[in-house]
């Protein structure tokens, strides 16, 4: 049975390897990303797979661009089944001490990295909720953990994932009485602009499970930090 996605990120990188995934399987996706129109890789999947991938322009860290996205879903398709929240920023250098770390760029990762998931789940609520099992998916990282945190560095990136694993924890009971599922979803290590050439995983390899996984969710996962394959991390 097809679902349909809303994804963000989804002109580059592991949010592309996604939307590929989840179109190649018959489901309809609505590709999210500030100029869609200039991604030549989603145009290609446009006249592709046509009225099965919808082109929103979505900004998401600007709330009247995730509502105008919400308001162009709705026009789309009348219910959302899983929202995967994938865009995210790593600001550099990641190594960089806690005497060399940029205020300004934490601000800015947590902007991107906490508060657009929160704006856009949040408005996204309404299609969600027309949803028989609907699914938030928010991508995070192992750099995110507490427990397997061995080093330092990552002031940036990692403390706001480790932020956004408590928002999505805190949303599941929250969505708990609509049935909505939310988890945090660790793709692995994946060979894109911000995993870097020398990651193993290339992004249709990492797609593929994610895809199955987060159609296969259900509610006692809910709340739960998740590999990519569906098992269970510690936080």
């Amino acid at each position: 049975m097809s679902q349909n996605f809303f994804i963000t990120g989804a002109n580059r990188g592991l949010g592309l390897a996604i939307t590929q995934v989840a179109l190649s399987e018959g489901d309809t996706v609505l590709a999210g990303c500030r100029q869609p129109e200039k991604s030549e890789e989603l145009k290609k999947l446009k006249a592709q797979y046509g009225s099965h991938l919808v082109l929103i322009p979505l900004d998401v860290v600007s709330g009247s661009s995730i509502k105008e996205a919400a308001v162009l879903a709705a026009k789309a398709v009348p219910q959302i089944d899983i929202l995967m929240n994938v865009a995210g920023i790593s600001p550099g250098p990641a190594n960089a001490t806690l005497e060399e770390v940029d205020l300004e760029k934490c601000r800015e990762a947590y902007e991107v990295n906490v508060l657009g998931p929160l704006q856009i789940t949040r408005t996204f609520l309404p299609l969600l909720k027309k949803a028989k099992n609907p699914r938030v998916v928010h991508f995070t990282s192992g750099l995110a953990s507490l427990a397997g945190k061995g080093e330092g560095g990552f002031y940036a990136y990692g403390v706001s994932k480790t932020a956004l694993n408590m928002l999505s924890r805190t949303m599941s009971f929250d969505l708990k009485k609509d049935n909505i599922i939310s988890v945090v979803l660790d793709p692995g290590w994946v060979q894109t602009d911000m995993g870097g050439p020398n990651a193993p995983l290339k992004p249709l390899e990492a797609a593929t499970p994610i895809v199955k996984t987060a159609k296969e969710l259900t509610a006692e996962k809910s709340g739960q930090f998740i590999y990519h394959d569906g098992k269970q991390l510690n936080w």
